[in-house]
């Protein structure tokens, strides 16, 4: 009886892979861990996105982390100040303007998902994920001036777009200065063995 419970136990252990594949951390930032898979996921998804050809080289990953270090600062910060993330219907909607503007056809679009690794869930949730981050930075960082109003001269086209981009400008580097001192906060460390 003893042998076959033996055997029963060897048979187990041949069954299972003699090693698992490990999933490296690539990026703690805080108490927060980020995993070489979740680089490579983002960086393949941006790409998609911003219809880049597919690059999954080290540079490109160490690219990656900074941004996933930059976002995960913000997502902190978001969290702190209750921002809504936008609703299931907006995130939908999202998806479809992206992928009517991006795709000529069902077949162009599914055969971009298969190329970069993704699903239709994992677009949408990112495409969600981005116009929440837009929406936050507009908000938390638009400088006081451009949030004033109108300028004084009644409001000219020019000056609109002027009083337009200098707002952007600003907003940008509010979260510079944000990401400079959060970054400075924070204890972040890039796992170089990640990037090789």
């Amino acid at each position: 009886m003893r042998s076959i419970l033996i055997f029963a136990l060897l048979g187990i252990a041949a069954a299972q892979p003699a090693e698992l594949p490990v999933d490296r951390v690539a990026v703690v930032i805080g108490k927060r861990v980020v995993t070489e898979s979740e680089v490579i996921e983002n960086l393949r998804m941006a790409e998609l996105i911003n219809g880049e050809p597919l690059d999954l080289s080290s540079s490109k990953r160490k690219e990656e982390a900074e941004r996933l270090i930059d976002q995960e600062l913000l997502r902190n910060e978001m969290q702190l100040t209750n921002f809504a993330m936008p609703s299931p219907a907006e995130a939908e909607s999202v998806l479809r303007q992206f992928i009517g503007k991006r795709f000529p056809s069902k077949d162009v679009y599914q055969a971009a998902l298969k190329t970069y690794d993704t699903t239709e869930e994992e677009l949408k949730q990112q495409l969600a994920w981005q116009l929440a981050l837009l929406r936050f930075t507009e908000q938390r960082f638009r400088p006081l001036s451009a949030v004033a109003g109108a300028p004084p001269d009644g409001g000219s086209q020019s000056a609109d777009r002027a009083s337009s981009e200098a707002g952007a400008n600003g907003v940008d580097q509010q979260m510079e200065a944000f990401l400079k001192d959060a970054r400075a906060n924070t204890k972040i460390v890039l796992k170089a063995g990640a990037f090789r």
